[in-house]
């Protein structure tokens, strides 16, 4: 209920008043003017006045500042009229008594508004009220539904006859009557109102006003009242009880809705537009003074002021139709005048409550008019800064609260910065949170404020409203600042509510590290593990121990391994389940888990519905939490050992491998610079190298690991052993060669070169090269190198003497006998050589004379008996160049001789070889690298034709 004792209403001039200058139609001097008649009633459709005068038994049309015509709805009496509705689309109704026969009746005209032809006008339907003969008596008051699908008559004897529609309205279809008996007072007024699909009835009378659901005798409500009332746009009933004329009542059709006091005696009450209350009040009347004059008052109900008001002599008549509303006054000459009242605009009405700061009202109005978010926001703003400037500071703080999400924060907060507005600041951060328009920013200056003010509880609440939903404000920046403020349960309650993990897990970790209480700390780092390992979401917990591991490793190890290692358990588990299990059925059930797994999944506190999405998981890899043990790394080797030895199916297996090497080469590295206790250092040394050795020479784990990555580690660490083993393993035999150079191991490099040097020339070269050079001291070796590659074809002396003669320390009685064997054999070679060029040469004459025969000379064939068959040769007979003959009928081919066929198809093989070998380029490569003298293979392949220059297909 609205209530308006406690508020001055205000009173505006917000219509514009226009004289109708009234004229005779037409210029017709007899044509009759608003002076010629009397007004008895009036209503309006479209830009028709209809006006009706009882004395006179007519009705008038007025338009376009005339009478337009008139015409008698009724040829007996003529009760009332009525419009259906404002626009052109409305009816006329008319109630009255017709006789005919000398006998009268009463009937319910509907006329088209619409018809200029006055002087025959004829009603589009009549509805006999009453029986023939027998007019409608006690007759009091009347009413039609706007639809026409009702109408209904208020009698004196306190009952309401209905006439409702079966289906549609009373123009189209049939209808039935009813009555309804109320108290035995008379019927002031009737309504009919449609509601939730009802139509529903109201009546007053001078003491009750009563409503019936849907025009059935079952009454809604009666309350105690009546007098002048109407119907609202809404379908609510408004006016004044008897008693009290200056309060204004809305009744719904179940209650009382609200109430409004207007000063001055109500004479007479009529609803306009969609918010308007008309009113015509009489003046209060002073003892020495009557005033008769009649005041015209329009309350705005949505807005809650006097939207218009003007005193008039007397007012005959004012008829709301549309956007207008005309009055029909008159002087005390009796003099009439037609008055048309138009709204003005919106932008002045707001221009008036500007002027006169009325920003109350104006922010009333511009809601009531659905307008723009961001102009409520301005109205408020600007009443705010009027408060503000009055020193109102609470006012105006309620009204820039209004502007949130509108008006920039900045500015609000500015105002109110000052120490003693700091309440007034928390009551605007606070909307600002509560409207979800606030920043982090806003948050910890918001938290900020209620420290300074010492409010801890309201902080509490504030950050606990909403079960601390972080919608209401940003979460991060409130741990962030409790954190700082130094309320760290509060600040832990807080992440936790909302698990911020990370931020939880560094409040616990971070908060007491760097004070001297190592226990507390100790602590803490417990139950920030106990929390990883409990509360953190699967998926989550190996992000988190990376994130904090190192500072839980060195606080708490024993439980942070623990933790480690059966997060590594389950991730194992998972691969092994992924090789199990179809991975795109997933698991159902945790049945499926072997007991050790299921150790492992209840470790963790995991419920039996997470298995289902375990496949969906993406794990870390074990390696990956490596950097945690930095801190503290006597547990490093127990984790990687943990590793290696219980985990089968690790994912990148090998960084686990060279990280367990890298560390045992670390204790390595850490004992030999450790001079202090050599003897203890010495064995150390030995125990340490036969570790690593006896895992790299683990043919098991041989394809776990990198050769040459753990290559590359043994030699920053200067692990001779597995340096010398990896390269072995590798075949870099030059790079082995230069190692056991580096380190002067003279024995092994000639043992390295006796076993791979007839393969590798080159490592006879540089060994020889550090024999020689004098700073190595080893002239002594070289004897017995030459004597080691004086075997070898394919090493040239030239270049053995080359390299000799660039060192002085070397005598030529150190290689004179490998230089003299080397001739001799060379010599004897060489002689070798030229005996079998002259054979080859000899006999490569032959054939060509033998060849140059046959290509210049006839061959005679003297044979006179056919080889195959013994008998005389006859023609058509065949010749071979090997000296057979034969008989054609003898022979099966012309291409073979029959005693010679294995000799020539061995040819005619061996030229296909030929051909197919010199496509082939692989038998020759590595017969070619395989051979010592390589320049003898290239001679073999040119003498049998095989290398020739074959054009592309």
């Amino acid at each position: 209920m609205r209530q308006t004792e406690v508020e001055q209403v205000k009173k505006f001039q917000f219509f514009n008043l226009e004289n109708i200058q009234d004229q005779r139609a037409n210029g017709d001097p007899t044509a009759p003017t608003l002076n010629d008649i009397g007004i008895s009633d009036g209503c309006g459709i479209g830009t028709k006045l209809f006006l009706s005068s009882q004395s006179k038994n007519l009705i008038y049309v007025y338009e376009a500042n005339s009478i337009q015509g008139f015409f008698q709805p009724h040829n007996d009496s003529f009760r009332i009229m009525k419009c259906t509705k404002e626009s052109r689309d409305g009816k006329l109704v008319t109630f009255g008594i017709d006789s005919e026969n000398n006998q009268k009746s009463s009937y319910v005209k509907f006329w088209d508004p619409n018809t200029t032809d006055y002087q025959n006008m004829k009603p589009i339907k009549v509805i006999l009220v009453n029986k023939v003969g027998q007019p409608l008596q006690n007759f009091n008051c009347f009413c039609i539904a706007k639809d026409l699908s009702a109408m209904a008559f208020g009698l004196q004897d306190g009952q309401i006859l209905i006439f409702k529609a079966k289906s549609q309205n009373l123009m189209t279809m049939e209808f039935k009557d009813q009555v309804i008996q109320t108290d035995q007072e008379p019927i002031k007024s009737v309504h009919l109102s449609r509601h939730d699909q009802n139509l529903n009835l109201f009546c007053t009378t001078d003491s009750n006003i009563i409503c019936f659901q849907n025009m059935q005798n079952r009454k809604k409500f009666s309350i105690p009242a009546g007098a002048l009332f109407d119907l609202t746009a809404k379908g609510t009933l408004i006016g004044c009880p008897k008693d009290d004329t200056s309060t204004i009542v809305e009744y719904s059709d179940t209650k009382k809705e609200a109430t409004w006091n207007v000063d001055g005696d109500k004479i007479e009450i009529r609803f306009f537009k969609q918010n308007y209350l008309i009113m015509l009040i009489s003046p209060r009347q002073d003892k020495e003074q009557v005033d008769q004059s009649v005041q015209l008052t329009i309350f705005d109900l949505l807005n809650n002021y006097i939207a218009y008001y003007k005193k008039f002599e007397k007012i005959q008549r004012f008829i709301p139709v549309g956007d207008y509303l005309y009055v029909i006054t008159q002087n005390n000459r009796g003099e009439k005048n037609l008055i048309r009242l138009t709204e003005k605009e919106n932008t002045h009405k707001i221009e008036i409550f500007f002027k006169n700061n009325y920003f109350d009202v104006m922010y009333r109005f511009a809601s009531n008019q659905s307008s723009d978010k961001t102009l409520l926001a301005e109205i408020s703003r600007l009443h705010g800064d009027h408060l503000y400037d009055q020193h109102d500071f609470q006012g105006a703080i309620k009204q820039y609260i209004n502007t949130a999400g509108i008006l920039e924060p900045s500015y609000v907060i500015g105002k109110f910065l000052d120490v003693s507005h700091v309440d007034f600041l928390i009551q605007y951060l606070a909307a600002l949170h509560h409207e979800k328009q606030a920043d982090k920013n806003h948050t910890a200056l918001l938290l900020n404020c209620y420290v300074k003010q010492k409010q801890i509880t309201k902080l509490e609440e504030f950050l606990k409203e909403s079960s601390f939903d972080s919608d209401l404000f940003d979460i991060d920046t409130a741990i962030k600042e409790c954190r700082q403020l130094g309320h760290i349960d509060l600040a832990l309650r807080l992440a936790k509510s909302r698990q911020k993990n990370e931020a939880y897990l560094s409040i616990l970790i971070e908060t007491n590290k760097d004070q001297n209480n190592k226990e507390q700390n100790r602590q803490d780092c417990k139950s920030a593990l106990m929390y990883i390992k409990d509360e953190i979401q699967l998926d989550e917990k190996a992000q988190y121990l990376k994130e904090f591991g190192q500072q839980l490793m060195k606080a708490e190890p024993e439980l942070c391994l623990e933790i480690i290692q059966n997060l590594v358990l389950l991730i194992s588990m998972v691969q092994n389940l992924k090789k199990r299990v179809d991975t795109q059925k997933g698991i159902e059930s945790i049945s499926i888990l072997t007991p050790e797994e299921l150790k492992v999944w209840r470790y963790f506190n995991l419920s039996d519905e997470e298995i289902k999405k375990v496949f969906s998981i993406t794990f870390g890899k074990p390696d990956e939490f490596l950097h945690l043990f930095v801190v503290n790394d006597e547990y490093l080797e127990s984790y990687l050992k943990f590793l290696i030895e219980n985990c089968k199916t690790l994912p990148n297996e090998k960084a686990i491998f060279h990280r367990y090497f890298e560390y045992h080469l670390e204790k390595y590295q850490l004992y030999y610079k450790d001079e202090s206790k050599i003897a203890i250092r010495d064995t150390q040394l030995q125990s340490k190298e036969q570790g690593i050795m006896k895992l790299l020479e683990n043919q098991e784990n041989e394809k776990k690991y990198d050769k040459n990555h753990l290559l590359v580690l043994f030699k920053m660490y200067n692990f001779v052993p597995g340096i010398i083993f990896l390269l072995k393993k590798l075949q870099m035999r030059e790079e082995l060669l230069n190692f056991y150079i580096s380190l002067k191991e003279n024995n092994q490099i000639i043992n390295l070169c006796s076993d791979y040097g007839r393969e590798e020339t080159n490592l006879w070269i540089q060994a020889l090269k550090y024999f020689a050079k004098p700073e190595n001291g080893a002239e002594n070796y070289i004897e017995k190198v030459l004597v080691l590659v004086s075997s070898l074809e394919n090493l040239s002396p030239l270049l053995i003497l080359n390299i000799l003669s660039k060192n002085k320390n070397v005598n030529f009685k150190l290689v004179k006998n490998y230089f003299t064997n080397k001739i001799s054999k060379d010599k004897k070679q060489i002689d070798d050589c030229q005996k079998v060029v002259k054979e080859k040469m000899k006999k490569a004459a032959d054939l060509r004379a033998e060849y140059k025969k046959l290509k210049t000379q006839a061959k005679v064939f003297q044979s006179t008996k056919c080889n195959c068959c013994d008998a005389i040769l006859s023609l058509p007979s065949y010749h071979f160049l090997c000296g057979h003959s034969y008989h054609e009928h003898c022979i099966h081919t012309e291409r073979a001789c029959l005693l010679c066929p294995q000799d020539t198809q061995m040819f005619f093989k061996r030229k296909q070889e030929f051909i197919e070998a010199s496509k082939e380029t692989k038998p020759f490569k590595e017969k070619l690298y395989a051979a010592a003298d390589k320049f003898d293979v290239i001679c073999e392949y040119l003498g049998q034709g095989i290398i020739s220059n074959q054009k592309a297909d």
